[in-house]
């Protein structure tokens, strides 16, 4: 009898270890379980090229999307225009505009464009000015004029014209090619839900050749796609004659 009991209490023993090994592989598969859930994007975001007449395929790595270079040069535009748009008096439009826009520019860029400020209001540039861009017509979305430097940088190549007025007097009319800097920016879905961010120019502006504007022979852009990478300079071809216009642009604060 002992020898049954024995072998009774054995097999009791050995059945409770193997259940807890089922147990202890059950929590692991549940902790693991947990872990790759809390692990999956909550949100994914989806960048459309405006045209998708034809189809289009999204590619997802992480929970983060391709953005089409269409949506990127839209963005680049909208922001300089805005910043750029001084209705009434420069001296209080200016900061105003960049307040307003503070979730689309980026920390550095906005330093850059308050010493701006400070250099125009010292030269007496902005007070009682007015000012807008507007992008030069025949001028406008094509695939070289944003080049990506990496899947969370671009260089745009903008093609404006920018006027200013003095108490009601035009004192400026001249085109710039602007290649602005555009960063990922996702700080604050909130008030930016582009995810993008102004990170004022890769390189510095140069004004375009009003009589090769006006017949339609504005230099070059570089040639490359979008999956070039970015040249660390300007080409030449796009550095502008300035002789004919009159006036001039010093390209060497943020906005001009």
């Amino acid at each position: 009898m002992s020898n049954t009991y024995l072998e009774a209490l054995a097999s009791e023993r050995s059945h409770n270890g193997f259940l807890r090994k089922v147990v202890a592989c059950t929590f692991l598969a549940g902790a693991f379980g947990t872990y790759v859930a809390y692990t999956v994007p909550k949100t994914i975001d989806v960048h459309l090229a405006p045209d998708i007449r034809a189809g289009s395929v999204v590619e997802i790595k992480n929970g983060v999307g391709y953005i089409p270079p269409e949506n990127v040069y839209s963005f680049a535009y909208y922001i300089w225009q805005q910043l750029n748009r001084w209705q009434e008096d420069g001296m209080k439009d200016y900061p105003k505009q960049l307040y307003n826009l503070q979730s689309f520019v980026t920390a550095k860029c906005q330093a850059e464009i308050k010493d701006d400020m400070k250099n125009r209001a010292k030269n007496s540039e902005l007070l009682q000015r007015t000012r807008l861009i507007t992008e030069i017509p025949g001028f406008s979305f094509a695939a070289n004029r944003v080049i990506a430097d990496s899947s969370a940088v671009w260089t745009v190549f903008l093609d404006m014209q920018l006027q200013e007025t003095y108490r009601g007097q035009n004192v400026k009319d001249t085109y710039v090619r602007y290649p602005l800097r555009i960063v990922r920016y996702d700080v604050d879905r909130e008030r930016n839900p582009w995810g993008l961010g102004l990170d004022c120019f890769s390189d510095q502006p140069h004004r375009l050749d009003i009589a090769q504007v006006k017949d339609g022979k504005v230099q070059a852009l570089p040639a490359s796609t979008n999956t070039a990478p970015l040249p660390s300079v300007v080409p030449a071809a796009v550095v502008a004659a300035t002789a004919t216009a009159p006036t001039q642009v010093t390209p060497t604060q943020p906005t001009h």
